[in-house]
């Protein structure tokens, strides 16, 4: 029995302890954070290695991560699980934390007008909320008008034909008197 047992281990010389240590040869392959594979758990640990997964190191580039989540943001915008992840494509970091990322919506293409308290009017509400402002009201807005109103002016020429208006006065010609809402009183100019 005692020669089964030994057939079955190995003797591994951890780096962190200048002890030895027993590992069996048994087939289980961990993916250590230096991305090597390692037959087993306990080879790894004796190799001064932290688990990075279970089962055998995939990655291409050779950059095996631990599993743990402390996000920090790529100059590339992308935010990674953690520094080692984003050391693995190369990048540098912009900064801890999450990038800042605009928010994407989906909204339905359905015209049903609303008008946001931007004075502006949105297809519908779902893309007046994308864009974070509140719904005055329900239909397209109002169209702010572009000038103050004004009196309508009156266009006539300045040619001289006098005439006498009802109201006593005279004006240069007919079309001035109508401008001023007067009926014609007579041709010329009023005797006073």
């Amino acid at each position: 029995m005692f020669f089964l047992i030994l057939t079955l281990s190995s003797v591994a010389l951890s780096e962190s302890m200048s002890t030895s240590r027993m590992c069996s040869k048994i087939l289980l392959p961990v993916c250590g954070s230096d991305g090597k594979t390692y037959s087993n758990k306990c080879l790894m640990e004796c190799a001064g290695v932290s688990l990075a997964y279970d089962g055998e190191c995939s990655s291409k580039t050779g950059c095996a991560c631990p599993l743990h989540i402390n996000p920090v943001c790529g100059t590339d915008q992308k935010t990674y699980d953690n520094e080692c992840l984003l050391n693995c494509t190369g990048y540098l970091k912009a900064h801890n934390g999450e990038c800042e990322t605009q928010k994407v919506c989906a909204c339905p293409f359905i015209l049903l007008p609303v008008c946001g308290k931007d004075g502006k009017t949105y297809d519908n509400e779902c893309l007046m909320n994308c864009q974070s402002v509140e719904k005055e009201h329900d239909g397209e807005c109002k169209k702010a008008e572009l000038f103050a109103p004004v009196e309508p002016v009156c266009m006539c020429n300045s040619m001289y034909f006098p005439v006498c208006g009802s109201d006593g006065v005279t004006y240069d010609n007919e079309c001035l008197m109508h401008c001023h809402n007067v009926k014609e009183g007579y041709p010329g100019a009023c005797k006073s």
